[in-house]
């Protein structure tokens, strides 16, 4: 995989020091294969939870995806344009690809036929950890499964919801409390 970083492609979409760093870096570790698609999803899903835990101590919560979303694309600014809907048994987020701000290839300049999107399993992880939603548990990205398609300018997730409403996993009681 080869790299092509544009400093006005970041410019371009106003990406600030951390959505260049995080498509910078993600370009970078997926170039030179320390990065590949299975760990990519799993650390993005769990940051996702981890996001989630800390929105919750802050005492927000949300009623359906959408408006979870909304918050988060608004919190990080990800994308100009994010719209979420429900269509069938399935949540789909549909971003604008000319105004990501991290997309590894367009902001990051990985030039790579597979998708390094680090949203796709943040919002999973995101919206789980939230206990808004149990999605399709895994996607063989390596074999070519994902829930992500390009279509119009626009990333498209599309999430198999198995439950509607997620069990949280209970906080560590071992976590260190701090003083």
């Amino acid at each position: 995989m080869e790299m092509m970083w544009d400093v006005e492609k970041a410019l371009k979409v106003n990406a600030n020091a951390y959505h260049v760093y995080i498509a910078c870096m993600l370009a970078r570790l997926m170039e030179t294969g320390v990065l590949s698609l299975d760990v990519l999803r799993e650390a993005s899903e769990h940051t996702g939870r981890c996001i989630a835990e800390y929105v919750s101590a802050h005492g927000l919560s949300f009623e359906g995806a959408e408006e979870a979303l909304q918050f988060l694309n608004d919190l990080m600014g990800f994308t100009d344009e994010l719209v979420v809907e429900q269509r069938g048994g399935s949540v789909e987020v549909r971003l604008d690809r000319e105004s990501c701000r991290i997309c590894p290839r367009d902001t990051g300049g990985l030039k790579s036929p597979l998708s390094a999107c680090p949203l796709i399993g943040f919002f999973k992880g995101y919206l789980e950890g939230l206990g808004l939603l149990k999605l399709k548990e895994k996607y063989d990205m390596e074999e070519g499964e994902m829930p992500a398609k390009h279509e119009d300018d626009q990333c498209i997730f599309a999430y198999p919801v198995a439950e509607k409403k997620a069990e949280i996993k209970k906080r560590q009681e071992s976590r260190p409390q701090a003083k």
